[in-house]
């Protein structure tokens, strides 16, 4: 009914006086009527399907005489208000809404995509499992700061912020789904550093600032159920939080290096102190100590790298240690050192990014300093990290600020190969070599182990 027929039809029935009550009733009907009208837009429908692959289909019959396929890739028809309503055309839209795309990461330079969705707990292992060094991927329990081997390759033993130390037999780790292992328990404490002797592990306290050690058994004792045996717990009397441990089978002292307070202490096995040294470098970063415990060298943030020799007594025990080589030319503090297991090398590196090797092989008693075989700039920026394999054929660096580890050729330092972490992985804190040379050990603040296997050895 029109506009003007409705106000003819009110006007008649009011002179009439009939259906008075209906009047205010009409008016408001046509008035919401108009303004509805008026205001009305066109609309398009979008609806997500699950369904592949995706059909559609025309609501035009026009649309439907030209194309008469049932099935369309996709259709789209809108409304148009400029034209009339004899004209006007509807649309609807049938296509699936795209997801959004995977997740990428970086890995070895290289752009990959994770499956969608991923669990964050799936996220670290489906990313290192794109690297071609990637093994296995574990997780550690807490963060973890100290990595390290028994000699024999039996053990590989962790400490972190967790209030024990983990021990895992290493064979199981690698060739069992259920790796075997057992903790060494620290009441109210987490170890900072460890290290190994004969049968025996170190272990530096954090709050309580004490050097404790663990005799690990051959079996579980038949008393206490358990695989190992505590052993001394002496006061280390220092300021600041201790860096490095460092001890092995052969040498006859424990060895430890604190941090801002630049004092080195000499033990022997049983706890007992020997010697006091302030090497008076502002501050150390960490100590490495030869296979053998002959030599022992701190990286400072002094230039200098003090090598210091252990002399012993006849008896085999320690006399003194002394100041006896030095590793100069480098301009700014040196961050991380480590030796050769043969004890006649030595590598370094600085903070301006630069690697050097040098052969300890010289007549050092008569004032003769270590060789520089090479000095190279690092490939993969400053290296904090610095690891020779067991069997002195390449060494292994971290950066810690881009997370990227590098292997390189140990005889003249060229990168072989490198996993860039980036930013989807926390900051590396430690890495270990198996005794055989096989895989390198990683860990750190994301609470996981990775093991990579050598890149000559594959």
């Amino acid at each position: 009914m029109e506009f003007d027929e409705i106000i003819k039809f009110v006007k008649l029935k009011f002179e009439n006086n009939v259906y008075l009550i209906t009047i205010p009733i009409l008016l408001l009907v046509v008035t919401v009527s108009f303004i509805i009208s008026s205001f009305k837009k066109p609309t398009t429908t979008v609806t997500a399907t699950s369904s592949s692959p995706p059909t559609s289909s025309l609501s035009n019959k026009k649309n439907k005489k030209k194309n008469p396929s049932p099935t369309l890739q996709s259709t789209v028809t809108t409304s148009n208000t400029n034209t009339t309503k004899s004209n006007q055309q509807k649309q609807h839209i049938d296509t699936p809404i795209p997801s959004p795309p995977p997740p990428t990461t970086t890995v070895n330079n290289t752009e990959s995509s994770s499956p969608n969705p991923i669990s964050i707990s799936q996220q670290p292992q489906l990313t290192i499992q794109e690297h071609k060094l990637f093994f296995k991927v574990f997780r550690g329990g807490d963060v973890i700061d100290c990595i390290k081997f028994s000699e024999d390759g039996k053990y590989l033993s962790f400490c972190g912020t967790e209030r024990l130390i983990r021990m895992y037999l290493f064979d199981s780790l690698i060739n069992s789904k259920v790796p075997q292992s057992f903790n060494l328990q620290l009441p109210f404490d987490n170890a900072t550093c460890i290290s190994w002797g004969n049968k025996t592990l170190y272990a530096t306290l954090n709050e309580s600032q004490k050097l404790v050690s663990f005799n690990i058994l051959d079996q579980k004792s038949l008393q206490t159920g358990k695989s190992y045996e505590d052993g001394f717990s002496v006061n280390l009397e220092i300021k600041s939080r201790i860096k490095s441990i460092c001890s092995s089978s052969q040498s006859p002292y424990i060895l430890t290096c604190s941090g801002d307070d630049t004092i080195l202490k000499i033990f022997n096995l049983k706890g007992q102190i020997i010697q006091t040294i302030n090497n008076g470098q502002i501050k150390n970063y960490m100590a490495a100590m030869t296979q053998c415990g002959r030599f022992f060298a701190i990286a400072s943030f002094s230039s200098e790298v003090k090598i210091y020799e252990c002399i012993k007594k006849k008896d085999g025990t320690v006399n003194e240690c002394k100041r006896v080589m030095s590793l100069t030319g480098y301009k700014t503090c040196i961050y991380s050192i480590d030796f050769s297991k043969d004890g006649l090398k030595i590598i370094t590196s600085s903070k301006d990014g630069s690697i050097r090797l040098w052969n300890l092989n010289v007549n050092y008693k008569l004032e003769v300093d270590p060789e520089c075989t090479y000095s190279i700039t690092s490939e993969i920026g400053v290296i904090e990290i610095i690891s020779i394999s067991p069997d002195c054929t390449l060494f292994a660096g971290v950066n810690q600020t881009t997370n990227v580890i590098g292997f390189f050729n140990l005889s003249n330092g060229n990168l072989i190969d490198s996993i860039h972490l980036g930013n989807n992985h926390a900051k590396v804190n430690s890495i270990a070599w198996s005794p055989d040379s096989k895989y390198l050990i990683s860990g750190g603040n994301d609470k996981l182990l990775y093991i990579w296997s050598n890149p000559k050895k594959l």
